[in-house]
């Protein structure tokens, strides 16, 4: 069992670790292929930006799309760091 909770562990982290890397990646080519030099501002208006401010609104936007996937992932990551903890407790007192 405890290899089993390393095994799907390691899984959640991997998962993490890609969604975390998924919002820089989905900004970079959301903006390479949408940028035109303008950004809207908070009235509806449009500003002249740079490419960067493009790319940093819309990895801004993508985070707040994965935000919810990231902290299921790391919630269920540290239940199993607990359950692995607890049941390697409970081996060492069998002993």
């Amino acid at each position: 069992m405890n290899r089993t909770i390393r095994i799907i562990k390691l899984l959640f982290l991997g998962i993490a670790l890609l969604l975390c890397l998924a919002v820089p990646l989905i900004g970079l080519v959301s903006t390479a292929q949408h940028w035109q030099g303008i950004c809207s501002d908070l009235n509806g208006g449009q500003l002249p930006c740079t490419w960067w401010q493009y790319a940093r609104g819309e990895m801004f936007w993508a985070l707040m799309v994965f935000i919810p996937f990231m902290f299921v992932t790391s919630l269920a990551w540290v239940g199993m760091a607990l359950v692995q903890f607890i049941v390697s407790q409970l081996e060492k007192r069998k002993k």
